[in-house]
């Protein structure tokens, strides 16, 4: 039997910083909030407000209002990032080094006094906990590139990230299955909605998307927003990697098979069991690359994985002459008596039921991934994503 999922999606989505509210359509972006002050602790309106993408170049800006407060959103992820805090009469201040995360605004509050605008710029950095801010909506998690990195996992699969939460049993939350868990990568829906897996892919043990591909995830359980829903689990918002104004690139080679397992199974320290081995064999292969096309104005970003697997039926045999029948790995029927059974189907009813034992099954999956991102200016970024699943398993 053949289990086969294809799928082939183009996204394009235009990010329009024109309203407070452009950035948090989905889990996708992450943004820059707080209150600008004079030296008397009043709210002063009418502040620009400038953040710099520095790997990328890529702008940001907003203006204070009445009550003094601002918000940037829809940036991306990571950083880090400058702020300039500016207005007629007042000293500029400016902020470094500040790292936004996925679905976390990130509380910066300025304070400005009054100065000559001949003066030179004074720059502040600022080192603040980026856990306490009153925009969060809940507990959550948020895994970076640097942890999915460190994350050890055999399969290479993105569920697999979720073992990072201490809310979490493996690839449940909360007691739920894992069915009931929510995946989204850069605001696309990534569950599998006839039901068998949780996941596309999931039915061939397979993941969606390449590791390699992913950017940051966040993890969150019980959120107190309304803009996420759908699951009893958890839901896990994932964004992929984007390119900038550097190269990078790297590639990877995996592969296990038979000769990293054991060959005896102890018992109690007594004695040891031998056990029937198997030869299985699994790799994957795959590669990435990102950088600019045109200098803080155009990037793009290729991944490219691939995986298959050979693997046993079953680990159980027939029954030969020296073996215990009903023991261990050996059943009770012996290899005599299916012989018979499959000769008799053969010659009395031309059906060939095939071999019993020693047969493999065969996996293998193709993904990749392309994205580019368009500064078209401070107020308006395009972003472009296709991605390519395809996995089958006997």
């Amino acid at each position: 039997m053949k289990r086969s999922v294809l799928l082939a999606t183009a996204v394009v989505a235009l990010l329009l910083a024109l309203s407070p509210f452009a950035g948090y359509a989905q889990l996708t972006t992450g943004a820059i909030s707080g209150t600008v002050t004079d030296k008397q602790g009043k709210p002063l309106s009418g502040v620009r407000v400038a953040a710099t993408h520095e790997p990328s170049g890529t702008k940001y800006g907003s203006i204070t209002g009445s009550t003094g407060r601002y918000t940037i959103p829809g940036l991306r992820t990571g950083g880090p990032y400058t702020v300039k805090f500016s207005s007629i009469g007042l000293k500029e201040e400016a902020f470094g080094d500040i790292f936004v995360q996925l679905g976390n605004p990130y509380a910066l509050n300025a304070g400005m006094s009054e100065g000559d605008v001949k003066l030179a710029d004074i720059v502040v950095i600022s080192q603040r906990n980026k856990v306490m801010s009153n925009e969060r909506t809940g507990a959550s998690t948020n895994v970076s590139r640097e942890v999915i990195n460190a994350v050890p996992t055999l399969s290479r699969n993105i569920v697999d990230i979720g073992k990072t939460d201490p809310r979490s049993n493996g690839r449940s939350f909360g007691g739920q299955d894992d069915r009931l868990n929510s995946l989204t990568i850069d605001g696309s829906v990534f569950n599998n909605t006839f039901g068998l897996a949780s996941t596309p892919a999931g039915q061939t043990g397979q993941s969606p998307i390449s590791l390699d591909a992913i950017e940051e995830v966040q993890i969150n359980v019980a959120p107190y927003d309304v803009r996420q829903g759908g699951f009893t689990g958890a839901a896990l918002s994932a964004i992929t990697r984007s390119g900038d104004n550097e190269f990078r690139a790297s590639a990877f080679y995996t592969l296990r098979n038979d000769g990293v397992t054991g060959k005896h199974a102890d018992t109690n320290n007594f004695n040891t069991l031998p056990t029937n081995q198997n030869n299985f064999n699994s790799y994957q292969v795959g590669f990435r690359v990102g950088g600019p096309i045109i200098e803080n104005k155009l990037f793009f970003f290729l991944n490219a994985e691939r995986e298959e697997r050979s693997s046993p039926a079953t680990t159980f045999r027939a029954a030969r002459p020296g073996d215990v029948a009903g023991t261990g790995t050996v059943v009770r029927a012996s290899a005599t008596q299916l012989d018979a059974l499959r000769q008799f189907l053969i010659t009395n009813y031309q059906y060939d039921p095939g071999v019993y034992e020693g047969y493999d099954l065969k996996t293998f999956s193709n993904k990749a991934t392309a994205k580019f991102n368009y500064n078209i200016d401070d107020n308006n970024k395009a972003s472009l994503r296709f991605q390519y699943l395809r996995s089958s398993s006997d």
